[in-house]
């Protein structure tokens, strides 16, 4: 199986699969319809929300097999001059350190793009006022640009809920399969994730305690791990810890072969997530080519697999996890280790909410959440640091 799936990765065997997919689940779909109205995966959600799920599986299941390709540009494209280069400063060279060189023959700092919401700031119009939530997109390192049509509709939401006058996602650079010396893999999108907070800091001189570091899935991911590099490495660097940090779904650990945790997961039937989907970020994140046999080769790498050991952080930390996702107990075990290391962490649960659920509320039906989401997090950030 192995062999095939790389196999429907290339032409034209990619649209090959794509085509008999799309007739296998357009088969599927009056019986899914069917039991959306009879037998939902969850008793409080709506046909609307029972259906859009399975149809979005069945879509993850299908990108995944056939890798889909997200192509990243420098170009402003339909986003204008909300669209900004964020460029690697000589300046800030010693900044990488340690885990941000753990793979320093081929994965170095570059220029990166991002996107601003509603508009984007200069140094000149940076007051007391201004709060800039970093927000760091999920798509198991993969897939996702950052953009509006990927991740407006979490960013107008933050920039909607919360106490945040802009809000900016950088168009990290992804991970890719096969691996190779221009994959991607780890620390490409923790070095990105770093260039975009040294250039808030630096070059727009936004004071660190107005800056919310904020991420979903894969990207929260990502956050955490640049929040564990302030805390050893930001005295040093003189790189300040940010105000707060919101994280969506977490994926702690997406460096674990072994995607048996997702299928024989309590919560497989209410979410979205498939096994091959898992599997692609894995590999493509560790940069190495499928299949894996036992754990990745970073499995061991804290700054990747946040599950290995917590840190203490004085970050006040929101974590928000589905109450039907099949990341909810790593998510739990996450703030339970999070907290025996003293640390200040809120965490919100969405009940009947699957994965990620502030990012593709608009692709299942789950609007309503996502705006309790939003509210719910807007409230705690008013109150830090009171």
């Amino acid at each position: 199986m192995a062999l095939l799936t790389n196999l429907f990765a290339y032409q034209p065997f990619k649209a090959l699969y794509v085509f008999g997919a799309l007739f296998i689940n357009l088969s599927k779909l009056p019986l899914w319809i069917l039991k959306s109205a009879f037998v939902r995966q969850h008793p409080t959600w709506t046909f609307r929300q029972a259906l859009a799920v399975r149809i979005t599986r069945a879509f993850i299941s299908t990108v995944s097999v056939i890798r889909l390709h997200t192509p990243l540009s420098l170009k402003p494209g339909k986003e204008g001059e909300r669209f900004v280069i964020i460029k690697k400063r000589d300046s800030d060279a010693t900044k990488f350190k340690g885990p941000m060189l753990a793979n320093a023959s081929t994965v170095q700092p570059v220029d990166i793009g991002a996107t601003w919401y509603p508009k984007p700031l200069t140094a000149a119009e940076v007051t007391d006022d201004v709060k800039v939530i970093l927000h760091i997109h999920g798509g198991a390192y993969v897939i996702g640009d950052g953009r509006t049509e990927a991740t407006g509709y979490l960013a107008k939401s933050l920039a909607k809920h919360t106490p945040a006058t802009h809000v900016v996602c950088p168009q990290y650079r992804l991970s890719t399969l096969p691996a190779g010396p221009n994959s991607n893999p780890f620390p490409a999108a923790l070095q990105d994730a770093l260039t975009s907070y040294l250039y808030l800091l630096n070059e727009l001189q936004i004071p660190a305690e107005n800056i919310v570091l904020s991420g979903d899935s894969a990207g929260a991911n990502c956050a955490i791990a640049l929040l564990r590099y302030i805390v050893e490495y930001g005295t040093e660097l003189s790189i300040p810890h940010p105000g707060s940090a919101l994280l969506w779904s977490p994926w702690v650990n997406p460096t674990d072969a072994d995607t048996s945790y997702v299928h024989t997961n309590a919560h497989y039937a209410t979410d979205y997530i498939v096994p091959s989907f898992t599997s692609w970020g894995v590999c493509a994140f560790a940069g190495q080519n499928p299949p894996l046999e036992g754990p990745s080769i970073i499995a061991s790498n804290p700054y990747a697999n946040a599950k290995l050991s917590g840190f203490k952080t004085p970050v006040p930390l929101y974590v928000n996890v589905g109450g039907a996702e099949v990341l909810y107990y790593d998510g739990l075990d996450w703030v339970a280790m999070m907290r025996k290391k003293g640390n200040e962490v809120a965490l919100d649960v969405t009940e009947g909410a699957c994965h990620d659920v502030f990012m593709v509320a608009g692709l299942v039906g789950m609007e309503n959440a996502a705006r309790e989401m939003g509210k719910n997090a807007g409230e705690w950030l008013k109150g830090v640091g009171k």
